[in-house]
């Protein structure tokens, strides 16, 4: 299912397939933020993230996925949920118009759960300027992760 289409660029639900194609390609960055965090490489990272998401989005450019991204609970019954996003350097050439829209998207999340959260790390500044952008509230780094290296904590709440 399309959720955004502009020009060549649509934002849709993941497939697995989606996997294999972005793992090849994903940004310096992000790499190595999910090996300092857990200790695994770019295909476990999308394939996890796909398999537990609740809601899981692919963003294609050209027909090729250049990013994933979505929820998924953090208990049964709660109401809390990590939210994440691997990317290629191409999202570079759409992060205006997907910037836009991730706003969007996280309001839509933020209907199911009242909070969204996960640990960024502290090089990865590209990240760090979107989540801030989004209205995320980012704390100062603490040591995190298989490796105790710096990463802020970060949440999106739902407005009352």
């Amino acid at each position: 299912m399309e959720y955004y289409k502009n020009g060549n660029t649509i934002v849709r639900t993941s497939e697995e397939k989606d996997v294999d194609s972005l793992a090849i390609s994903m940004r310096e960055a992000d790499i190595q933020e999910i090996w300092k965090s857990h200790h695994i490489k770019p295909r476990a990272a999308l394939l996890g993230g796909f398999k537990e998401s609740e809601l899981c989005f692919t963003i294609e450019r050209n027909k090729t996925p250049i990013a994933m991204f979505g929820i998924y609970p953090q208990t049964l019954l709660g109401n809390s949920a990590m939210v994440w996003l691997l990317a290629s350097p191409e999202l570079e050439k759409v992060q205006r118009a997907f910037i836009k829209r991730s706003r969007y998207f996280i309001k839509g999340m933020l209907q199911r759960y009242s909070m969204l959260e996960n640990w960024v790390d502290v090089k990865n500044v590209q990240s760090i300027k979107w989540l801030r952008w989004c209205g995320a509230k980012i704390e100062e780094a603490k040591p995190y992760g298989v490796e105790n290296k710096p990463f802020c904590y970060f949440y999106f709440r739902r407005k009352l």
